[in-house]
């Protein structure tokens, strides 16, 4: 893959250039000396949490980044992110061509191990009536809890985020939550978290404030509708 690598970064324009998995780890690079190890690990980190916070993780080809002085290039393809640097100046018509031929070969050499281990969803189960219904986690942490609460905002997991997006096959930027026992409601937008303990994984993350409003606990089930 390092050869790969070098021969994008060969493209007038072009700084340097990396691999990341679906998980956000780093797995090849070949960017100049100055930017270590823990900076694109950062980077890897961001741009997933980027992807998934605008909604484009399944249709995502290619994300252009432009800043005053360069632009982050994103390109997708299976099991892996390919993440440039280039210089402000850089011929996107040139570096389309290249990537998509690229894109090809890395493919093939992404370890297997990888492609295996990133879980792609998690299983959709539906009540009988056909309505896709999840728990409730809350926010111990109290700073974070009431950040939630004033934005009127709930969490999900990355996974918890494309199991609603497949029940639906729809992206979405809202919920709506309801607790059909105590016939309680409400729209919320939605904030898709990376790195979160796989615990989260199938529920809805929630502050206090929201909890009061909708009358549940922790480990109740609401029903989930895209907003």
């Amino acid at each position: 893959m390092q050869d790969i690598l070098h021969h994008i970064n060969s493209v007038d324009g072009v700084i340097g250039s990396a691999v990341f998995s679906d998980k956000g780890e780093v797995l090849i690079q070949a960017f100049p000396a100055l930017i270590d190890a823990s900076a694109l690990k950062k980077v890897a980190n961001l741009t997933l949490e980027c992807i998934h916070g605008l909604q484009i993780a399944q249709t995502l080809d290619i994300l252009d980044l432009r800043y005053a002085e360069g632009r982050i290039i994103i390109k997708a393809f299976p099991g892996a992110l390919l993440c440039l640097l280039c210089s402000k100046s850089i011929n996107m018509q040139v570096l389309s061509i290249t990537l998509n031929l690229a894109t090809k070969k890395l493919e093939s050499q992404i370890p297997t191990e990888v492609l295996v281990t990133v879980p792609l969803s998690l299983p959709n189960t539906p009540s009988a009536d056909g309505k896709l219904r999840l728990a409730v986690s809350h926010l111990v942490n109290k700073e974070a809890s009431n950040s939630f609460d004033s934005l009127g905002m709930v969490a999900v997991s990355q996974l918890t985020a494309k199991q609603i997006n497949d029940f639906y096959s729809s992206p979405f930027k809202k919920l709506i939550l309801s607790n059909i026992t105590a016939n309680t409601s409400g729209i919320f937008p939605v904030m898709v978290m990376n790195d979160m303990d796989p615990r989260f994984d199938g529920t809805i993350i929630i502050g206090q404030g929201i909890e009061k409003r909708l009358k549940v606990s922790e480990g109740d089930e609401v029903e989930v509708k895209i907003g």
